[in-house]
Parts: structure tokens; C-alpha cells; sequence
């Protein structure tokens, strides 16, 4: 009968071996732990401190058929539907974008702009699974947060996440950007939209089975920021702010579409790689 360290051996070196995977040594043995740890209902403590634990036939066999499916270059988080971000855990379907830790510096920044004490209502434009929206429900319980999406798949996503974090303070609406909110107007509007353009060299290095829609915005990459930031004035609130995530390379011509459009105090953050990844900006109505 095998053990937790045995069967790690084993995805390891199946994953090492695999030549549909670009993955260095560190992320292998992540992806080995996040494996074993999901399929056994395991934290990594109890991982760690029982490693030479056995694991019965059933199990060995279930964790190889997360392996064959993740060697086959299906991502984690669309196998095991769901995935961490924030601290917390959020269910993903295969047709939303999945989550990643470069968005919680969106979240951060946020954060910081929003009272703990005081009611804001909040946008989150295009939310996917919900994790901005959401997450941003629960850390500040007395705002009111609605989240908005196109896509019949993200809705029901976020739904499910709403459900599933009993969190009661979120609206959900089928939305195709500002569209079917008529006038309303929020304290803060937060969207991480598609920022790549068409023939981003990035679509083909490990994003082939991530929704084309919520990647991709244009021949430019900026299309679908350059609406938000024009349009999002019509519904924020006198010195309300607009908070979006983009592109490595984005955050010069976002601030350039920020001054354009008449905001003001424009900022901008690195995400946990050093990266500019939120520009954000207060807008005063004329």
C-alpha cells in the first residue's frame, strides 16, 4: 500500500516527465500537494505531519485520475471545481476565468479606499466567479455589493459562490457591462476585464482552456478598459473611485485614459510580482 510520500513521488515524476506541461520543479511539487491535498480532503498540515500515512487503493486511484487528467494539460482549478483566493475558497467552472493571486492586489488596494464602518455601494463589472465582488462583500459586510456579467456560465457561478459563502450583502445581475443598470450610481466600481489583444503570445503559454471572452478584448488588448473608463462616469458617485485591473504593460495608457476622461488623483499598484496591474482613479462629476 502506498503513502502520502510515495504517491508524491509519483505525481512528481509523472508530472516532471509530462512534455504537454511548462512547469518548473517548485510549481511541480505545488501542484503535487494541491493534488493529494484535494483528493484526500486534507489540509497541508495534515499532509505534512502524516506523510508516511497509508493510502488505501480507492484513494491512489482517484489521485491518478486527477494526475492523467492534469497531464493532459486540463488546469487544477477546472478539476477540482474550485480554487483559493483570498484566503477562501471559490467553486470555478470551466467556462469563467480562473483565479489568480495577481487580483487580490485589486482586492487590497480596494480595501483600502472602502470604511470598514461606513455603507458603500460597490459595482464589480464582469465578475466571472465573483471572487472580486464577493470577496469585498464579506470584508466589508456593511456595503452592498452587485455584480454584473454577460455570460449566463459566470452568473451562475458567481450564484453558486453567493450561495456558498452565505454571504447576503451581494446582488447579481446578467449584465453586458453597464447596460441593464439604468442610472444607478456606486461609491466604488471595481472590474478586471479582458485586457489581452488577439494575438497575445501569452493565449498560447498555458491560457488554451480559459474562455477566449474573458481574456481577450480586441485587436488592442485596451478596448474593453477604454469603455469602462469612459462610461463607468455615468454611474459613480460624486468622488466615487474606479479601480481596474490590466496588463504588465497597460498602466501608461490607462493613466492616459484616466486624465482624458476627467479623473482624478490617479494611482496605480504592483501585484505580488512586482508587476503594475490596478490603476485606479476618483472621479468628481462636473
Amino acid at each position: 500500500m502506498e503513502t502520502y510520500a510515495g504517491i508524491n513521488r509519483k505525481i512528481i515524476e509523472a508530472l516532471k516527465n509530462t512534455t504537454k506541461l511548462s512547469l518548473s520543479l517548485e510549481e511541480i511539487k505545488l501542484e503535487s500537494r494541491f493534488i493529494i491535498q484535494h483528493a484526500l480532503g486534507i489540509s497541508q498540515t495534515q499532509l505534512i505531519s502524516n506523510i508516511n500515512a497509508p493510502v488505501n487503493e480507492e484513494e491512489e486511484a482517484f489521485i491518478l485520475s486527477i494526475l492523467r487528467r492534469r497531464m493532459d494539460q486540463e488546469p487544477l482549478p477546472y478539476i477540482f471545481r474550485e480554487w483559493s483566493f483570498y484566503g477562501r475558497t471559490f467553486k470555478v467552472n470551466p467556462h469563467v476565468l480562473i483565479p489568480r493571486a495577481d487580483t487580490e492586489t485589486l482586492i487590497e488596494i480596494a480595501l483600502s479606499k472602502i470604511n470598514t464602518h461606513d455603507h458603500y455601494d460597490i459595482l464589480d463589472l464582469g465578475c466571472g466567479t465573483g471572487i472580486i465582488g464577493i470577496t469585498i462583500a464579506l470584508e466589508r459586510p456593511l456595503s452592498k455589493v452587485t455584480l454584473v456579467d454577460q455570460s449566463e456560465h459566470a452568473i451562475q457561478n458567481t450564484k453558486e459562490n453567493q450561495s456558498f459563502h452565505q454571504v447576503t450583502n451581494t446582488t447579481i445581475q446578467k449584465s453586458d457591462w453597464f447596460s441593464a443598470l439604468d442610472q444607478t450610481r456606486f461609491d466604488v466600481v471595481l472590474s478586471n476585464p479582458p485586457y489581452l489583444e488577439e494575438n497575445d503570445p501569452h493565449l498560447s503559454q498555458g491560457l488554451e482552456d480559459e474562455p477566449l471572452d474573458a481574456l481577450v478584448s480586441g485587436p488592442t488588448g485596451i478596448e474593453a478598459i477604454q469603455y469602462i473608463i469612459e462610461n463607468a462616469k455615468n454611474h459613480i458617485k460624486p468622488l466615487g473611485w474606479l479601480f481596474i485591473e490590466h496588463g504588465y504593460n497597460q498602466a501608461i495608457i490607462l493613466k492616459d485614459l484616466f486624465e482624458k476622461n476627467g479623473y482624478q488623483h490617479i494611482e496605480n499598484a504592483k501585484d505580488i510580482h512586482g508587476v503594475h496591474r490596478v490603476t485606479f482613479a476618483q472621479y468628481s462629476i462636473v
